[in-house]
């Protein structure tokens, strides 16, 4: 998995970053009110940054702070029209700068990006593609969201390094990376002045965590907390196993036993992800615990105008369902798996990022957390 810092990792984090400069430059267009901006911020930098013991939540603090000021510079000093000869000033006048300006400066995977600014990686791409098109207009962008986020800098996820392979020879693609370098190059120039660079924002001391473990109030603490887990969990356990968006996956489990839908295709080992895309299912992902497990057919579907990806196991004769978060009316939580019995059906839900998974197979559930757990075995 890729690093979380969304900062060129050339620097510390107690040091002012080019990555933070350009961003003020890109979002107000202008030099002054980007170096005004980080001097307010470093201002009362050490004292927040101080209550923050995380390096990733200390830089996501200054790149949330650094935002927070240019839109409020940006709307005190709407920009009437851009300067063509100086490029900050340009990305400064798109209707929404944000995207492309993290895109641009930032170090970290597009998903990280995209949740900053709480959207989905598809609002991310689409956003990202309207203003390559305002900075450039006439030319002609890929349309696939895989395409729209690809980095020729480097720091590309694996869907979007396959998609970018498969489409070596397109010719808009090619055209996306030239006008993404050319740009890239044009902001790498301008680095964070001297007076700025040269500040200590003063990381706290690392926490002796030995010493504060072992006071009183603190065993106290953790006794009370581990009662209360107990009781959480026990009640969890006797619960009937409702869930926010449990009627929509049981409509799912009744409609996959009904049969109906497209025939199963048959796929080569490593080849699923391409497949989904030629498919137009764009963001397709196996949870890391199946990606090893044997697949012996897939298709695309649509269930109630939902776009779904299928998947059949060889063991257990499991099938998973994948979708969109976003696009079932009642979604199912993240961070949560739920596993239940739907007649002869064993299920088991959850969301990673944008897609929900569903998987099914004819038995028992208490079986289910074993084959999800074995199932990417040999």
């Amino acid at each position: 998995m890729e690093s979380s810092l969304p900062i060129q990792r050339s620097h510390p984090a107690s040091e002012p970053d080019a990555g933070w400069y350009r961003l003020a430059l890109l979002w107000t267009g202008t030099v002054a009110a980007a170096e005004e901006i980080l001097r307010e911020i470093f201002a009362v930098a050490p004292d927040e940054l101080a209550q923050l013991r995380s390096k990733e939540r200390r830089q996501t603090w200054m790149i949330r702070q650094i935002r927070a000021r240019a839109l409020k510079w940006r709307q005190a000093n709407p920009p009437v029209s851009a300067d063509s000869s100086f490029f900050p000033s340009r990305v400064a006048a798109l209707p929404e700068p944000s995207v492309f300006a993290l895109f641009q400066c930032l170090d970290c995977s597009v998903e990280e990006m995209a949740e900053m600014l709480g959207l989905g990686r598809a609002a991310f791409a689409q956003s990202l593609a309207r203003a390559r098109q305002e900075l450039a207009p006439g030319v002609t962008f890929p349309e696939n969201a895989l395409l729209r986020v690809h980095r020729p800098w480097g720091g590309d996820r694996s869907k979007v390094a396959k998609a970018v392979r498969a489409a070596q020879t397109n010719a808009e693609l090619a055209a996306q990376i030239d006008a993404d370098l050319q740009w890239h190059e044009e902001i790498e120039q301008f680095q964070i002045p001297e007076e700025l660079a040269s500040l200590n924002l003063a990381v706290p001391p690392k926490m002796d965590l030995r010493a504060l473990v072992f006071q009183p109030a603190v065993l106290a603490i953790a006794l009370a907390l581990v009662v209360v887990v107990g009781v959480l969990v026990y009640m969890a356990q006797t619960r009937m196993g409702d869930f926010p968006g449990k009627d929509d996956v049981v409509a799912l489990v009744e409609a996959e036993a009904s049969a109906n839908g497209p025939e199963f295709e048959e796929i080569p080992p490593g080849k699923l992800d391409d497949w989904f895309v030629l498919k137009g299912f764009e963001g397709y992902a196996v949870p890391r615990k199946l990606q090893k497990a044997k697949v012996v057919g897939c298709r695309v579907f649509k269930h109630d105008g939902v776009l779904m990806a299928e998947v059949a196991f060889e063991k257990q004769n499991a099938r998973m369902l994948v979708f969109q978060a976003a696009d079932m009316k009642n979604g199912i939580e993240k961070g949560k798996r739920h596993i239940f019995q739907q007649e002869e059906w064993a299920v088991a839900a959850w969301s990673e990022q944008e897609n929900s998974y569903v998987v099914i197979f004819q038995g028992d559930s208490d079986d289910m957390p074993g084959f999800l757990r074995k199932a990417g075995k040999p």
